[in-house]
């Protein structure tokens, strides 16, 4: 069994991660900290789940029965707290985007290589049972050579819609690096990379508040061409109202020379086109998902299946498409 704490309620996706470990046969929840934002939360969080609650995160990390972290602190203390995780020798799931830079995040990942730690970034769309499905149809060329990829990484409703919950911070461009374009396209670009198995060499965006008039980005969309030929157009951000009956909104349209996919993963449906046309309805279970798969990573000691690593790669991908909706040019994804 992994011990788990959770550090800060900041990210409500804590809500969500803290609920998960504490139903898994495999873990406990042990131990929450009130840094960052929503500290009253955190709180009453600890209490609800049993847990040990700490103000500091640094007691948090001193308590030796807690053996990983999930951490959901605002996105400019990352490198902070993941560092000083490490240094205590806690396995890490970090909450996305893994840092502001990709200076911080290099950091973050050569201290967890130090320390010998597990680090993850959890990107869910890939622990969907659709999109499981659609990798391995690709891989077993049921729809030929892929070619093309449009994704609706995420839509979702402003933050500010969440009540009960302070999320000021991601309006705030220092403590969050962007707004809906960062918030949510990590995700789809995380899929991309495993859907393809290549690597992004340019990227041509557009970004900014177009829906909401927030003084930080609400959605954008980015072209990405991959080493391997294959085009994706990924579009991603708040772009849900308040009046949205469901939580978010993600889709994939997959084509290759014979067939393609039509996914729908938030609440999931998935079509097959081809000679005949096939529906497929799933349950979305994607947190349970990645908490399994980081306490697989920890308990056989091997690594995640999204490492470090590979969320520095996908933030190269979101920065460059920063750098290219400012510019208006082509802007080569470089680590």
């Amino acid at each position: 069994m992994v011990r788990f704490g959770v550090i800060s309620y900041a990210h409500p996706h804590a809500l969500r991660y803290a609920a998960t470990i504490r139903a898994n046969r495999r873990a406990k929840l042990v131990a929450i900290s009130g840094d960052g934002a929503n500290s009253g939360l955190a709180k009453i969080e600890a209490k609800k789940y049993g847990a040990k609650f700490y103000q500091d995160y640094e007691k948090l990390l001193r308590d030796e029965s807690v053996e990983a972290v999930y951490i959901a602190i605002e996105t400019y203390r990352h490198k902070e707290v993941a560092i000083r995780a490490a240094e205590e020798g806690k396995d890490i799931l970090l909450e996305k985007p893994i840092a502001l830079t990709l200076e911080d995040g290099k950091e973050i990942v050569k201290a967890a290589r130090k320390a010998g730690v597990k680090l993850m970034v959890p990107f869910n769309p890939r622990f969907t049972q659709p999109l499981q499905k659609a990798k391995e149809m690709i891989e077993k060329g049921e729809i030929g050579k892929l070619e093309y990829i449009y994704t609706i990484s995420e839509y979702v409703k402003p933050p500010m819609f969440l009540e009960g919950i302070d999320t000021s911070w991601f309006f705030d461009i220092k403590k969050s690096g962007g707004g809906g374009f960062m918030d949510t396209a990590p995700h789809g670009i995380d899929s991309l990379f495993w859907l393809t198995e290549s690597e992004p060499i340019r990227v041509y965006a557009d970004i900014g508040p177009k829906i909401w008039g927030f003084q930080v980005d609400d959605i954008g969309t980015a072209l990405i061409e991959f080493k391997n030929g294959v085009i994706a157009v990924l579009t991603a951000g708040w772009a849900n109202p308040k009046g949205y009956p469901y939580g978010l909104e993600i889709k994939y349209y997959i084509v290759g020379d014979d067939g393609f996919l039509d996914i729908r993963s938030a609440y999931p449906d998935f079509t097959v086109y081809q000679d005949k046309t096939e529906k497929i309805f799933w349950e979305r279970a994607d947190v349970e998902g990645i908490v399994n798969a980081f306490i697989d990573a920890i308990q056989q000691d091997k690594e995640p299946p999204i490492t470090g690593e590979d969320a520095l790669k996908n933030l190269a991908v979101v920065l460059a498409a920063y750098e290219s909706s400012k510019t208006g040019k082509a802007v080569k994804v470089e680590l």
